[in-house]
Protein backbone atom coordinates (compact mmCIF):
# COMPACT_ATOMS: atom_id res chain seq x y z
CA UNK A 1 0.00 0.00 0.00
CA UNK A 2 2.67 2.40 0.82
CA UNK A 3 4.30 1.92 -2.54
CA UNK A 4 1.21 2.52 -4.39
CA UNK A 5 0.63 4.96 -2.56
CA UNK A 6 4.38 6.74 -3.35
CA UNK A 7 3.84 6.09 -6.49
CA UNK A 8 0.64 8.53 -6.55
CA UNK A 9 2.59 10.84 -4.57
CA UNK A 10 5.18 10.74 -7.37
CA UNK A 11 2.62 11.20 -10.29
CA UNK A 12 0.67 13.85 -8.59
CA UNK A 13 3.95 15.95 -8.28
CA UNK A 14 5.43 15.31 -11.87
CA UNK A 15 8.20 12.53 -10.63
CA UNK A 16 8.76 10.19 -13.80
CA UNK A 17 8.37 6.66 -12.84
CA UNK A 18 10.52 3.47 -13.90
CA UNK A 19 7.15 2.21 -14.39
CA UNK A 20 5.78 5.31 -16.45
CA UNK A 21 4.21 5.03 -19.93
CA UNK A 22 6.95 4.04 -22.63
CA UNK A 23 8.39 6.46 -24.78
CA UNK A 24 6.97 7.26 -27.88
CA UNK A 25 10.48 6.97 -29.62
CA UNK A 26 13.75 5.09 -30.01
CA UNK A 27 17.03 6.96 -30.93
CA UNK A 28 19.50 5.27 -33.43
CA UNK A 29 22.62 6.60 -34.52
CA UNK A 30 24.42 5.88 -37.55
CA UNK A 31 28.44 6.75 -37.72
CA UNK A 32 30.24 8.46 -40.59
CA UNK A 33 31.88 5.12 -41.27
CA UNK A 34 31.10 2.02 -40.27
CA UNK A 35 32.61 -1.27 -41.82
CA UNK A 36 30.97 -3.27 -39.20
CA UNK A 37 32.34 -5.12 -35.74
CA UNK A 38 33.26 -1.88 -33.61
CA UNK A 39 34.65 -0.43 -36.72
CA UNK A 40 32.55 2.98 -37.12
CA UNK A 41 33.57 6.27 -36.50
CA UNK A 42 32.59 10.06 -36.25
CA UNK A 43 34.47 13.14 -36.51
CA UNK A 44 34.69 16.32 -34.30
CA UNK A 45 36.98 19.42 -36.15
CA UNK A 46 36.31 23.00 -35.91
CA UNK A 47 35.45 23.29 -39.44
CA UNK A 48 34.64 20.87 -41.66
CA UNK A 49 32.97 17.80 -39.88
CA UNK A 50 31.87 14.77 -41.76
CA UNK A 51 27.88 13.91 -40.73
CA UNK A 52 27.22 11.33 -38.64
CA UNK A 53 22.82 11.12 -38.25
CA UNK A 54 20.87 10.13 -35.46
CA UNK A 55 18.02 8.85 -36.13
CA UNK A 56 14.45 9.46 -34.24
CA UNK A 57 12.12 6.92 -35.22
CA UNK A 58 8.23 7.27 -33.92
CA UNK A 59 7.46 3.78 -32.38
CA UNK A 60 3.79 4.21 -31.49
CA UNK A 61 0.79 3.98 -32.94
CA UNK A 62 0.04 7.93 -32.68
CA UNK A 63 1.75 11.18 -34.31
CA UNK A 64 3.92 12.91 -32.71
CA UNK A 65 4.60 16.53 -32.81
CA UNK A 66 8.71 17.63 -31.91
CA UNK A 67 10.31 20.93 -32.24
CA UNK A 68 12.51 21.74 -35.17
CA UNK A 69 16.00 22.23 -34.55
CA UNK A 70 16.21 25.44 -35.88
CA UNK A 71 14.24 26.84 -33.29
CA UNK A 72 14.91 27.51 -29.33
CA UNK A 73 12.99 25.01 -28.39
CA UNK A 74 14.27 22.38 -30.61
CA UNK A 75 17.89 23.21 -30.83
CA UNK A 76 19.68 21.96 -27.77
CA UNK A 77 17.27 18.35 -28.13
CA UNK A 78 20.13 15.71 -28.89
CA UNK A 79 23.47 15.63 -27.03
CA UNK A 80 25.95 12.80 -26.86
CA UNK A 81 27.42 11.18 -23.74
CA UNK A 82 30.34 9.77 -24.65
CA UNK A 83 33.12 7.67 -22.82
CA UNK A 84 36.81 7.09 -23.20
CA UNK A 85 38.67 3.74 -22.87
CA UNK A 86 39.92 4.92 -19.62
CA UNK A 87 36.69 5.43 -18.22
CA UNK A 88 36.23 9.32 -18.74
CA UNK A 89 32.53 10.95 -18.96
CA UNK A 90 31.98 13.41 -21.33
CA UNK A 91 28.67 15.18 -22.52
CA UNK A 92 28.49 16.60 -25.68
CA UNK A 93 25.87 18.87 -26.23
CA UNK A 94 24.95 22.15 -28.70
CA UNK A 95 26.59 25.22 -27.41
CA UNK A 96 24.34 28.78 -26.61
CA UNK A 97 22.90 30.58 -29.11
CA UNK A 98 21.24 33.72 -29.31
CA UNK A 99 18.16 33.48 -31.75
CA UNK A 100 17.28 36.66 -33.71
CA UNK A 101 14.52 35.02 -34.98
CA UNK A 102 12.45 32.67 -32.88
CA UNK A 103 9.50 30.58 -33.27
CA UNK A 104 7.97 27.51 -31.78
CA UNK A 105 7.18 25.35 -34.87
CA UNK A 106 7.06 21.79 -34.61
CA UNK A 107 7.88 18.36 -37.53
CA UNK A 108 4.96 15.77 -36.98
CA UNK A 109 6.50 12.35 -36.76
CA UNK A 110 4.22 9.98 -37.90
CA UNK A 111 3.72 6.43 -36.56
CA UNK A 112 6.56 3.94 -38.28
CA UNK A 113 8.23 7.15 -39.38
CA UNK A 114 11.58 8.70 -39.06
CA UNK A 115 13.04 12.09 -38.14
CA UNK A 116 16.63 12.17 -39.26
CA UNK A 117 19.23 14.58 -37.75
CA UNK A 118 22.24 15.21 -40.07
CA UNK A 119 24.96 16.10 -36.89
CA UNK A 120 28.67 17.55 -37.67
CA UNK A 121 30.81 17.90 -34.57
CA UNK A 122 32.25 21.47 -34.93
CA UNK A 123 32.51 24.49 -33.07
CA UNK A 124 29.24 24.85 -32.37
CA UNK A 125 29.18 22.15 -30.23
CA UNK A 126 31.06 22.19 -26.79
CA UNK A 127 32.56 19.52 -25.04
CA UNK A 128 31.74 19.20 -21.03
CA UNK A 129 34.82 18.64 -19.28
CA UNK A 130 37.33 19.56 -22.15
CA UNK A 131 38.51 16.33 -24.28
CA UNK A 132 42.39 16.19 -25.03
CA UNK A 133 42.69 15.86 -28.43
CA UNK A 134 43.67 12.80 -30.32
CA UNK A 135 43.77 11.72 -33.93
CA UNK A 136 41.55 9.11 -33.23
CA UNK A 137 40.38 6.97 -29.60
CA UNK A 138 38.24 4.69 -29.08
CA UNK A 139 34.79 5.73 -27.43
CA UNK A 140 31.48 4.39 -26.38
CA UNK A 141 29.43 7.19 -27.98
CA UNK A 142 25.52 7.45 -26.70
CA UNK A 143 22.38 9.78 -28.33
CA UNK A 144 19.93 11.58 -26.18
CA UNK A 145 16.64 13.87 -26.89
CA UNK A 146 15.79 15.34 -24.23
CA UNK A 147 12.85 17.52 -24.58
CA UNK A 148 11.78 20.05 -21.56
CA UNK A 149 8.27 20.70 -20.79
CA UNK A 150 7.35 24.09 -21.59
CA UNK A 151 4.11 26.33 -22.01
CA UNK A 152 4.93 26.09 -25.46
CA UNK A 153 5.21 22.44 -25.45
CA UNK A 154 2.37 21.98 -24.13
CA UNK A 155 0.45 24.59 -26.00
CA UNK A 156 1.89 22.55 -29.47
CA UNK A 157 1.40 19.21 -27.68
CA UNK A 158 5.28 18.91 -27.83
CA UNK A 159 6.32 14.84 -26.75
CA UNK A 160 8.55 16.02 -23.18
CA UNK A 161 10.57 13.34 -21.84
CA UNK A 162 14.36 11.89 -22.20
CA UNK A 163 15.18 9.14 -24.33
CA UNK A 164 19.00 7.19 -25.08
CA UNK A 165 20.30 5.23 -27.77
CA UNK A 166 22.05 1.95 -27.07
CA UNK A 167 25.77 2.79 -26.32
CA UNK A 168 27.71 2.64 -29.75
CA UNK A 169 31.87 1.61 -29.86
CA UNK A 170 33.41 3.26 -32.20
CA UNK A 171 36.93 5.69 -32.81
CA UNK A 172 36.27 9.41 -31.94
CA UNK A 173 38.41 11.08 -34.94
CA UNK A 174 39.33 15.01 -34.11
CA UNK A 175 40.80 17.03 -36.75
Amino acid sequence: MRTLLTLLVLTFLGVPSAQGPKPPFSLSVVPTFNHGEGDGSIEMARQMAREFYVVLTNVSGESQAIWESWNSWGYRAISFEITTADGKRFVISKGLEEFTVNGPTTFVVEPGEHQVYAIRLDKSWDVRPSLTKHDEMPITLKAVYEVFSTPESAQFRVWTGRIESHSYKLSLRQW
